[in-house]
């Protein structure tokens, strides 16, 4: 069995943030924003993440709980900021806080955002090929696919424009889903 502990401290960060990577990935591959576009999305999304912190799988379900752990000091140390703002003032605060101000107002990439989440799962998938079980590498593999189509299929789309029927998976979704699998050599 695969162990979290058996990585380094950035392959870990690499593990943990294919996940996240592939979920946002799926959420704007279709490049139609909207409110509840995005609440049905988060929501398979968010499904498919508490279901892995109970997967068949040790190495998957260890991940989750991982990525569980990760947003849950995230959120504390946000809220400790906000509660003493004082307590984040430094150097590397400032520059967080700049950089967090500067994507205020400023519209997602699709592009980017599916292609980064394509190459991260395919970096993620390639170090585990090398150093874990087949059993967890395919089990992780199937996990990140299952995010992205989960996520793919929660909002129809309308293709092709007004008068146009809805599809489950449109065009650029299924394009996405199609790279990724390639990406993971599926």
């Amino acid at each position: 069995m695969t162990n979290l502990s058996d990585f380094s401290d950035d392959e870990i960060a690499q593990i943990l943030d294919a996940p996240g990577a592939v979920l946002k990935g799926a959420t704007l591959a279709d490049g139609e924003p909207g409110g509840i576009r995005f609440l049905l999305e988060s929501t398979a999304g968010a499904k498919v993440f508490r279901e892995a912190q109970v997967h068949e799988s040790d190495f998957v379900r260890s991940v989750a709980v991982a990525l569980r752990a990760r947003i849950g000091e995230q959120w504390a140390a946000e809220e400790a900021a906000r509660k003493n703002p004082a307590a984040s003032v430094g150097v590397a605060a400032a520059a967080a806080a700049t950089e967090e101000a500067a994507k205020v107002g400023v519209r997602p990439d699709p592009e980017g955002a599916t292609a980064e989440a394509v190459e991260l799962t395919r970096a993620a998938v390639d170090l585990l090929r090398g150093r874990a079980d087949e059993k967890d590498v395919i089990a992780y593999t199937e996990w990140l696919l299952r995010i992205a189509e989960q996520v793919a299929r929660a909002a129809a789309t309308k293709e092709g424009g007004f008068f146009s029927r809805r599809v489950k998976v449109s065009a650029s979704e299924q394009d996405y889903l199609d790279r990724l699998a390639a990406a993971v050599g599926r």
